[in-house]
């Protein structure tokens, strides 16, 4: 404790010198916890968009989807085994039937290659976002010869509400095959990926234009939370051995790299800022030391050891640099909490759904981003107190107790 007081006091004996330091360290860690969490509230909603719009927190399929993805690879009986196992499940907030396969969409003015998704439009409207997504039209109803667009498609298309496309496929014998089909809404979601390659129709219909009978390919589930979608992948692999049973980060294990990525990322941005920091704080260690040298003389002298004086600089370094994390934290949590409704990036729309990200940006700060730059933080004013220690220690008493 004496060593502590010592510290604080030594600290405050120039108050502008310790403020300077403290205001730098607050600046640069403010600054980085902002980017780290505007990086991944981006990243958060890139995850949010692909679950919400493709991939759910769970998907089961036939054994064998995962390397060969293709029609023949289907679950039989109308996944009445799933849907058994999925009722059951408390932590399971809704689960939907889809058919997914290639297809080409035609218009008398253009044409595309889309991914064609057969969905039941209830069940679909409880695991994704497609039907909230529909900006102009209505969502898939009972009527068959209908079709769901994007925006982006619908433009290629130069198509628009009520005018009929073909669509053809290769069904389960390999030949091929068409139906003609209205378009009934058009929608927008934050992936202008499937906003340009995705159409939607009736799961019955789909199953009749691939020749699947009652089959289809994958069953959607969606669970509490992220955090539940493991227990939720668990509990059905167990129930159902002869599918496969995946959660989102290992269907797409590509967004968890990205948070992973932007953890090391910012630990890197640490480092350098407090490396930088560190030659400021043995600056003004080095200055107190030399300004104090017949204190440290007296104090040596009557005994104060070696040890002690190297911890009390030791935590005169630590004191400047606790002070500016503190005020650092807390630049950064408040701006984060101004901005809670979300940053608006509309002007770069077009680039940011390129990659399922929205418009409006929500920055977030989870626990583990405070705890990096607290544990650098402390090892460099650590090691920044160590030159200046080491002068001071190395100070003879009868000659720094005559030093003017």
């Amino acid at each position: 404790m004496l060593v502590i007081r010592m510290a604080w006091r030594n600290a405050w004996r120039h108050k502008r010198r310790t403020s300077i330091v403290a205001i730098a360290v607050a600046v640069g860690i403010t600054g980085t916890l902002l980017s780290i969490a505007l990086n991944y509230g981006m990243i958060n909603q890139m995850i949010d968009t692909a679950i919400a719009t493709d991939l759910g927190h769970v998907q089961v399929h036939a054994r064998g989807y995962e390397s060969d993805p293709e029609l023949h690879v289907q679950i039989e009986d109308g996944a009445r085994a799933p849907l058994a196992a999925l009722a059951s499940l408390p932590e399971v907030r809704g689960f939907a039937r889809r058919v997914r396969a290639e297809g080409l969409i035609s218009s008398p003015r253009a044409s595309a290659g889309v991914r064609v998704v057969g969905i039941e439009p209830e069940a679909e409207a409880r695991v994704s976002l497609i039907a909230d997504s529909v900006l102009r039209g209505a969502y898939l109803d009972e009527r068959g010869a209908r079709v769901l667009l994007g925006e982006a498609l619908a433009r290629r298309l130069e198509v628009d509400l009520g005018d009929k496309v073909v669509l053809s496929v290769q069904d389960l014998a390999g030949d091929l095959t068409g139906d003609a089909l209205r378009v009934e809404g058009i929608f927008r979601t934050p992936s202008s990926a499937l906003d340009r390659g995705n159409v939607f129709v009736r799961l019955d219909r789909a199953q009749a234009l691939f020749g699947l009978g009652d089959a289809i390919t994958e069953v959607v589930v969606r669970a509490d939370s992220r955090a539940a979608a493991a227990r939720v992948r668990d509990a059905l692999a167990a129930r159902l051995p002869d599918l496969e049973v995946r959660s989102w980060d290992q269907r797409e294990p590509a967004l968890l790299y990205l948070v992973d990525l932007s953890d090391q990322s910012a630990l890197i941005v640490y480092a350098a800022i407090f490396t930088a920091m560190a030659f400021g704080i043995a600056n003004v260690l080095l200055m107190t030391v030399f300004e104090r040298r017949q204190e440290i003389g007296v104090l040596t002298a009557i005994g104060f050891g070696r040890a002690r004086l190297v911890a009390t600089i030791a935590a005169e370094a630590l004191v400047v640099t606790g002070l500016g994390l503190l005020a650092g934290f807390g630049g950064a949590a408040g701006v984060v909490w101004a901005l809670r409704d979300g940053i608006d990036l509309s002007a770069f729309a077009e680039g940011l759904t390129a990659y399922g990200i929205g418009t409006r940006v929500i920055p977030l700060l989870r626990g583990q981003d405070f705890v990096a730059p607290l544990v650098v933080a402390l090892v460099t004013a650590a090691l920044a107190s160590a030159w200046p220690a080491w002068r001071a220690v190395r100070l003879r008493p009868a000659e720094a107790v005559r030093q003017p």
